[in-house]
């Protein structure tokens, strides 16, 4: 291979690869523009951290009796005659990483629920409310921590007594309970940034009733790790979008460039591969110059092809003078007898 072909080919390649590079580029720009319209994701910012606190003790009072040694007994099962009474305690405490204000309100209510099987299912049979803790309303300014509680007797004898004359006048075998809610609504504000949020739980004790043995079920405790967070939706990126934009024009405006070269580099190819063709077939009759020939006062015959040329080479027995007019372009082809100038013309094909 000629170093003139070696060179097309070195370029040709070069072309080729720009080219695909530039088809990646243009598919990265479309993408970036994309995600930069679409781009629908949170920013999220944390605010403050606080931690809640919930707890339900209970203590259960005893009558005068040859069993219990002690008087009260705290957070266990005991039997049902001996009990007088059962002191609540319930405790509500918040402790915030940063200053807030707090406007807890709290209440508690009593329902009495009274279960029966209809057909081995459970139903509810009879409900009564009553009023624990009237609804009361605590306020803090610029704290971080907030804590209240709140001790209270409950008659175990009223409401035993209250659930066996309904069972006595239902004549059905009911099994019934105490539902014991603490209720606490908290609506906080941070105080720097003026963000609120709120904290809202029930604390239920289940405390059955009717029976030889009285055990006691907590539930809704609570003891909680929380954070604020401001979140933001990011919207269009116009940045991206700019920068995705001109990435797209570049890329296309290279590879228009490069398709118009390596379509070039190509004519330029099949050009130089002509011409060598003809110099190597009839290297014995063609004779290269450096020259550019002079047709003044010539006339010049211009020959379509050639092997037209090589017959009038043959029936003159005049050498075909090789001149590059245009390097990579436009080969002459020359056979000068007398006054006139014989030409056969090889150019490069124009781009399609």
């Amino acid at each position: 291979m000629k170093k003139s072909e070696k060179e097309v080919l070195r370029k040709s390649i070069i072309r080729s690869i720009l080219l695909i590079l530039s088809v990646i580029s243009v598919i990265m720009g479309m993408l970036i523009t994309i995600e930069s319209l679409t781009n629908n994701k949170e920013k999220k910012e944390q605010l403050v951290n606080y931690e809640t606190n919930g707890k339900i003790n209970y203590t259960i009072k005893l009558s005068e009796n040859d069993f219990y040694d002690e008087n009260e007994i705290k957070n266990s099962a005991v039997l049902s005659k001996y009990i007088e009474s059962i002191a609540l305690n319930f405790r509500y405490e918040m402790s915030a990483s940063k200053l807030i204000d707090s406007t807890a309100v709290y209440s508690g209510k009593i329902t009495l629920v009274n279960n029966y099987y209809n057909n081995e299912k459970k139903e509810v049979l009879w409900t009564k409310e009553f009023d624990l803790i009237p609804e009361t309303t605590i306020t803090e300014k610029e704290k971080s921590i907030v804590s209240f509680e709140k001790t209270l007797d409950i008659d175990y004898d009223y409401y035993n007594e209250l659930a066996q004359y309904f069972a006595n006048e239902s004549e059905e075998f009911t099994e019934p309970y105490l539902k014991v809610e603490f209720l606490v609504d908290n609506d906080l504000t941070l105080v720097d940034t003026k963000n609120k949020f709120y904290d809202n739980h029930t604390v239920t004790l289940i405390i059955p009733l009717l029976e030889n043995v009285t055990s006691i079920e907590k539930i809704g405790e609570f003891s909680e790790q929380e954070a604020l967070y401001n979140i933001s939706i990011l919207g269009i990126n116009y940045v991206q979008l700019a920068t995705g934009i001109c990435l797209i024009f570049v890329s296309v405006a290279f590879i228009y460039t490069a398709i118009k070269m390596f379509l070039d580099i190509n004519n330029i190819s099949k050009y130089v591969i002509a011409r060598n063709k003809i110099l190597k077939r009839y290297a014995d009759i063609i004779a290269e110059t450096s020259t550019k020939p002079d047709f003044k006062g010539l006339e010049v015959m211009e020959i379509t092809n050639m092997i037209d040329l090589v017959d009038i080479e043959d029936e003159l027995r005049i050498p075909i003078i090789y001149y590059e007019a245009y390097k990579g372009r436009e080969s002459w082809f020359i056979i000068n007898h007398n006054d006139k100038v014989y030409r056969y013309i090889l150019k490069k094909k124009k781009m399609k």
